[in-house]
């Protein structure tokens, strides 16, 4: 597939306007359900996948008229619509009783389409015959639920078939003139890039004519939320994050037919159904980002792109698995995060010189924020030490700046000499880990940002022995600002003999952390509450570096090995006052 062909575009092409599904959940059950023992294939939700607006089951004419009032708040829809018959298995029963079923919901309003969802083993003469009919009033669609062609992932996920039974059925429906989808989930269980490949080359040979793709999802109450749960889980779940899931999309994609259609790209769930994965992409990001990676041809730098919701971009760092920056505004976060926490601006009328220290410059968001108000202060001079340990990132992020703003000026000359020089701001970049490229102890800060990846993923800049270093550079009235609020992080600052705030929410629930030595005129400590959490549990236990040496693994596990000690000594995992214990 060189190009991406999206089923809502054939829509339009062929009947002038989007039409929108109305699904309706008919009273048929599944063969699977009833040969495992009512739970069927291991990622099966309980409802069969029902719509989410029909969290009751009405009757057929109440379930269409609930998915009409839906799609017409949500989306603005008008009729034709398209008769969608989607959980469960929609050809198990006779045909008489299917005949029936569908009869008595396509009476009830203006449908031009048909969708029917069903399994392999449930295509037959008497059902193609019924479906013949159909198609002779209604543009008919038959989803197959292949989810892959490989037959030992079949039978680990309890399909109840194999792949032989796709093709039987596919052809049956060929050969009675009728459109099929291949329904595909990737990242099933101890699936590679090269089931994905086969699964895509399999379906490629067979007279399917578009396909439904799905991102793996762990749903509450499956067996297959059993397994994710399970240490030993042989093969292990594990749900492809954003990213993964579009460069397996996009491998697949492209080994099939340039004619098929792709009636979906990826599914989601409502989050009090969901375990995982958690993207933090939202559909129409998703989908804009897909667009731009399968143009690209795969050849995009190795940290995708994404836009984020001031309309600035960030980028995904595949080794972390996180963005640079909150998707909520690349851009704001610098300045809701760094810039006004800091007070800036106010410094900068003040001082004759600021000095600021950026731990982890990334994308240059926050250095270049902070120069940008130093040049519109227009009084006193800002000086910026930045420090990065990827140079790759310079390249991938320059493109991210705007034309018109310092942010380019400022990753243009760094790309050239690694410095930039403004009218009232200045900015070194030194590359290389921060625990080397540390300004010695005698400089002093204003301010330090510190911007690292999270201390989960990335501990190396969140230790109690970085942190130690930083406060060391941290002038006698500086401020040390940061997004994260992890309990960690918090206990190395108090430990550190710092005063430690919290600073506004921005891009989630939790705002970001301040630290300095003494009190703001204005600033607001951290509630008992919280002092308790860090100070008195293993959950604000700070992470370990002596010699600001080690690795990430090293580290994480040296925080394991501390947090067993302090739970074995009665230090609890939550503090709790006495008498609520």
């Amino acid at each position: 597939m060189q190009e991406l062909r999206f089923f809502k575009d054939y829509l339009i092409a062929r009947y002038g306007q989007a039409l929108y599904r109305i699904p309706v959940a008919l009273p048929l059950g599944c063969p699977n359900r009833e040969n495992n023992f009512g739970r069927g294939c291991v990622y099966c939700a309980e409802d069969g996948n029902r719509a989410r607006h029909l969290s009751y089951k009405p009757d057929l004419a109440g379930q269409v008229r609930a998915g009409i009032d839906f799609v017409s708040r949500r989306y603005g829809a008008k009729p034709p619509y398209i008769a969608y018959f989607q959980s469960f298995t929609n050809t198990y029963g006779p045909a008489e009783k299917l005949r029936r079923l569908y009869a008595e919901v396509l009476k009830q309003a203006d449908f031009r389409m048909v969708i029917i969802g069903t399994r392999p083993d449930c295509i037959n003469t008497e059902v193609v015959e019924l479906l013949r009919e159909i198609a002779a009033s209604y543009e008919l669609w038959v989803e197959l639920g292949v989810q892959t062609s490989n037959d030992a992932t079949l039978k680990l996920i309890r399909r109840g078939h194999n792949f032989a039974a796709v093709e039987r059925a596919v052809r049956q429906l060929a050969a009675a003139g009728l459109a099929a989808a291949a329904h595909v989930i990737l990242g099933l269980p101890g699936e590679t890039t090269a089931d994905y490949r086969r699964t895509a080359r399999d379906l490629a040979a067979l007279p399917f004519r578009a396909v439904k793709l799905h991102n793996l999802l762990v749903l509450k109450n499956t067996f297959l939320a059993e397994m994710f749960a399970a240490k030993d889980s042989a093969p292990p779940v594990r749900p492809l994050n954003e990213y993964e899931y579009a460069a397996a999309a996009a491998e697949f994609l492209r080994r099939l037919p340039d004619d098929w259609l792709i009636m979906r790209l990826n599914t989601d769930a409502p989050a009090a159904a969901l375990i995982a994965p958690k993207w933090r992409m939202k559909k129409g990001q998703f989908l804009d980002f897909f667009r731009e990676y399968y143009a690209a041809g795969n050849r995009e730098a190795i940290f995708p792109r994404v836009k984020t919701g001031d309309g600035s971009s960030t980028l995904y760092h595949p080794g972390y698995r996180q963005h640079f920056h909150t998707l909520a505004g690349a851009r704001s976060e610098a300045e809701k995060k760094f810039i006004e926490p800091l007070q800036l601006r106010q410094l900068l009328l003040e001082r004759d010189c600021t000095r600021l220290l950026d731990v982890g410059f990334g994308l240059g968001y926050n250095a270049a924020a902070a120069a940008a108000a130093a040049e519109t202060a227009g009084a006193g001079k800002l000086r910026i030490i930045a420090l990065e340990n990827e140079v790759q990132v310079l390249s991938a992020a320059r493109p991210l700046a705007e034309p018109d703003r310092v942010h380019r000026a400022i990753m243009a000359a760094l790309a050239e000499r690694g410095s930039w020089r403004g009218e009232f701001a200045e900015l070194e970049l030194r590359i290389g880990d921060a625990r080397r490229t540390l300004p010695g102890p005698d400089e002093k800060f204003d301010g330090i940002f510190l911007d690292g990846f999270s201390p989960e993923v990335n501990p190396e800049l969140w230790t109690y022995d970085f942190i130690r270093e930083l406060s060391r550079r941290l002038s006698e009235n500086g401020r040390l600002i940061t997004y994260s609020s992890a309990y960690p992080v918090r206990g190395a600052l108090l430990r550190c003999g710092l005063w430690v705030g919290e600073t506004g929410a921005f891009g989630r629930k939790r705002g970001g952390t301040l630290a300095a030595w003494t009190k703001p005129g204005n600033g607001a400590g951290l509630p008992q509450k919280e002092l308790n959490i860090v100070l008195k549990s293993t959950a604000g236990a700070a992470y370990r570096d002596p010699g600001l040496r080690h690795d990430a693994q090293v580290i994480l596990d040296r925080k394991r090995q501390l947090t067993g000690r302090l739970r074995r000594r009665g230090i609890p995992k939550w503090y709790r006052p006495a008498a609520s214990r």
